[in-house]
């Protein structure tokens, strides 16, 4: 049924490849390479003074001037990579950030933030200036090679204006999903996530207009298509999703991680390299975990930004609002089929304790316990796993507990809807989605107001989005659970919630 095009397996390999070079290059690699690295860094040396990202062409280094690096031979090839660089530091932060606010994970020890498990999101707090700054900070240096390094570099291609224009298209996009508005540009206005959209689907188009690259172009329509569903335009979304399920069903486009040179990915740090897994997952989504770890030292798991799976959820979602039930059964059992595809992989996760070693709550750690996903819902099996037991087997991908009986089972539209909000949350877990789908989103960092005109300390954009269906004081987080207990019950389900508030502006866009 599916033809395999854009899985990005060359990507991984092409960074081991860049990453034996330069072992076999010593310490530091060539003399080449620590140029490379150097302005790679160009963005980063300036240091931060506002929440708006400085220019990147704006260096302080006096030996490399904005003039010298545009001379540079491959000056753009090298901006890019350094664009691509910071593509892999904001999603980082994305993810860390909103998959705690989320129901996804729980902070059960780390000094990452404390508040937004509960959740508290404050203008003040850092962590929403290090998303914002994130963001800005890779659209600037998008725009800024777009801008001043492309056009003064003889040897640069079409390939790389589209690569440009996907990675600002892609800052505009996450401006979009995570906060209540964001400027556009340095001291610029607010702009808000229907205007962030819009920038996004113009670059997304270009893009798609001047590459070639098959893969690249798959990416950005299907950019496009998550845009237009963020934005609620149905008819647009559904025939750009069409496209993608009739053409690369099987899409996936990763931002790679490097443990030598950075940046490693964080995510895979809290919940498996550091041993003791100081994020824990709602008890109903165990079995997906940890989706993100090494087999080696030098090896780092990537992350998912973009895959086919969002296409077949938008068909599914739009065909169930427009009351056509078995056209949404229809393209949740294709997406099903997708999934089966997706590949597994075997780990040795024995070290995992769910927080019996200093951890704020106790969490079930074998396969004999049953989770309720509510006080309401009936106990399932086979969503936690024994991880003291040997190699388990996890998604690597895309992984989902629902099953063709249960979609078949649901007649009405709740709760079709409910069985796709559950699918949503599964297969984006950890890829910094869920927060999105709950209707959260963050407010404009204090630093942004305190040195831009445009922005009054009075604004109702720097006060964050936290419909009030959302359970407070850590109850996204909450479950019913001592040791040794078979049974845990999940004090919200708030994919029920999501649906039973579908009127409301702040989730079920095409509803």
């Amino acid at each position: 049924m599916f033809e395999l095009i854009a899985v990005s397996s060359r990507r991984r390999d092409a960074s081991r490849a860049r990453r034996r070079a330069t072992e076999r290059n010593g310490k530091g690699g060539s003399a080449r390479m620590r140029r490379i690295q150097l302005i790679m860094m160009i963005g980063l040396a300036t240091g931060i003074t506002s929440c708006d990202f400085l220019d990147p062409s704006k260096v302080t280094n006096p030996t490399v001037t904005e003039e010298r690096f545009i001379d540079t031979p491959e000056a753009t090839s090298v901006w890019i990579r350094g664009v691509e660089r910071q593509l892999a530091s904001t999603i980082n932060q994305v993810v860390m950030a909103t998959e705690v606010v989320s129901d996804n994970v729980f902070n059960n020890r780390t000094l990452f933030s404390k508040v937004f498990d509960i959740p508290r999101i404050e203008p003040e707090d850092f962590d929403v200036t290090n998303l914002q700054e994130a963001i800005h900070r890779l659209r600037t240096m998008a725009k800024t090679g777009l801008e001043k390094v492309y056009p003064n570099d003889e040897s640069a291609t079409q390939e790389h204006r589209a690569l440009l224009h996907f990675h600002r298209a892609f800052a505009s996009l996450l401006a979009a999903e995570n906060f209540v508005a964001l400027p556009g540009e340095p001291m610029g206005e607010p702009l808000t996530p229907a205007q962030h959209l819009a920038l996004a689907i113009a670059d997304f188009e270009e893009a798609r207009a001047v590459t070639s690259d098959e893969e690249l172009a798959y990416s950005a329509l299907l950019g496009i298509a998550r845009a237009h569903y963020q934005g609620g335009a149905r008819a647009a979304a559904v025939d750009v999703a069409t496209e993608v399920v009739a053409n690369a069903p099987q899409l996936v486009r990763f931002v790679e991680f490097d443990v030598t040179d950075g940046p490693t990915n964080q995510m895979q740090f809290a919940i498996f390299d550091s041993g003791q897994g100081e994020f824990q997952p709602l008890p109903r989504l165990d079995f997906l975990f940890p989706k993100y770890f090494s087999l080696s030292a030098n090896d780092q798991s990537p992350i998912a930004i973009l895959k086919g799976e969002e296409a077949f959820l938008i068909l599914a979602e739009a065909r169930i609002a427009a009351g056509d039930l078995d056209g949404g059964r229809a393209a949740l059992h294709d997406l099903l089929d997708l999934i089966e595809l997706r590949p597994k992989g075997r780990v040795n996760d024995s070290g995992q304790e769910r927080g019996r070693n200093g951890g704020t709550w106790i969490f079930p750690n074998s396969a004999d316990v049953l989770v309720a996903a509510s006080p309401d819902d009936d106990p399932r099996a086979g969503l936690v796993l024994t991880r003291n037991a040997g190699p388990i087997e996890v998604p690597t991908i895309s992984g989902t507990s629902v099953t063709r009986e249960m979609i078949d089972a649901a007649t009405e539209e709740v709760e079709l809807l409910e069985l796709l909000y559950l699918m949503r949350q599964e297969i984006f877990i950890l890829e910094g989605r869920r927060m999105t789908d709950l209707g959260i989103r963050f407010p404009i960092a204090y630093r942004e107001a305190q040195i831009n005109p445009h922005i009054d300390f009075g604004s109702e954009y720097l006060k964050a989005q936290i419909p009030d269906f959302i359970p407070l004081d850590y109850g996204l987080d909450s479950f019913t659970y001592t040791e040794g207990d078979t049974l845990v019950v999940i004090h919200h389900n708030m994919n029920r919630r999501i649906v039973e508030n579908l009127g409301s502006d702040f989730v079920l866009p095409f509803h």
